[in-house]
């Protein structure tokens, strides 16, 4: 098939295994991960697994090559896969995003499994409150894993709410409650309580955030990820309305920076000074979450 430039791009809609070939190839000369060429092409196509891999000798049309080159020079540019296509997996379930909210990571999955691992058991029909709610991921997921819990999303940001209550009616977790404020101010100020609060606040140190990589820096919402001068800002005013929102009897889970594990620790047992408070590694052996068992 003959090239029209210098990059190897087919001139004419290709098979999908040629478009994806000079995507991949593309994206690898661009110093990013080559994978996202059959991200962006298995959306495009709106198909996964079997139905995909047998597709992939099948031409594009002119349209669905349009629209991939272009979709392909977005992210040349800097743009996350993500935000190109409107949507994030987490925990198995399609979610929508966009640039007012965070991308979910897969830390977040670990911090969910650990929620419901650790309290499933413990808890019959908990009222759980998941602070910073963004695109609702960590919300929407306990409400559909546990259906007996009564879940209350919070985010400061109205575009964040909007998100996450569409991917809530889109999902069937219709039943979750999202409120507008910071952090647990209106639970406070309500005289609501909880007996679980995840939270998953912003933790990059403003000192650190020049050093992130494009990807997350130009694109990403700055808000959901600049914790203060040295990260801990959100966790400081978590720590400061546990006492008065966290049940008696309550638990609390929060991801953290790697290097933030005793700072957290810290902040809580000061406030809950009769607390059992953990620090919890992930996957990958890095310090990932702190557990307040009150």
């Amino acid at each position: 098939m003959p090239n029209n430039n210098e990059q190897g791009m087919p001139a004419a809609a290709p098979r999908v295994s040629e478009a994806l070939q000079w995507a991949s190839s593309f994206f690898q000369k661009k110093g990013l991960e080559k994978k996202a060429a059959e991200y962006l092409m298995q959306d495009l196509l709106q198909m996964e697994s079997v139905s995909y891999h047998l597709h992939v000798r099948e031409y594009l049309s002119n349209e669905q090559w349009e629209r991939y080159k272009t979709w392909v020079k977005r992210h040349g540019e800097g743009e996350p896969v993500q935000y190109i296509t409107d949507g994030a997996y987490f925990y198995g379930r399609p979610f929508s995003v966009n640039p007012s909210v965070l991308i979910p990571r897969h830390e977040t999955e670990e911090l969910v499994e650990l929620v419901l691992a650790k309290t499933k058991k413990r808890l019959a029909r908990p009222r759980i409150a998941d602070v910073g709610t963004g695109s609702g991921a960590i919300a929407v997921t306990l409400a559909l894993e546990w259906p007996e819990a009564t879940v209350s999303a919070l985010d400061v940001s109205r575009e964040a709410l909007a998100i996450a209550k569409g991917n809530g009616e889109a999902l069937g977790a219709s039943s979750v409650e999202f409120i507008e404020g910071n952090m647990l101010a209106p639970l406070r100020e309500q005289g609501k309580q909880m007996d679980m609060i995840v939270a998953n606040p912003p933790y990059i140190a403003t000192r650190e955030w020049r050093g992130l990589a494009s990807l997350v820096r130009d694109h990403e919402p700055r808000e959901a990820l600049d914790g203060g001068g040295d990260g801990l800002f959100f966790y400081r005013k978590l720590a400061k309305d546990i006492p008065h929102v966290l049940a008696a009897d309550g638990l609390a889970f929060f991801e953290i920076g790697e290097m933030q594990g005793p700072a957290v620790v810290l902040l809580m047992e000061q406030q809950l000074p009769v607390a059992d408070v953990d620090i919890v590694q992930d996957i990958n052996g890095k310090d990932r979450f702190v557990v307040v068992e009150r």
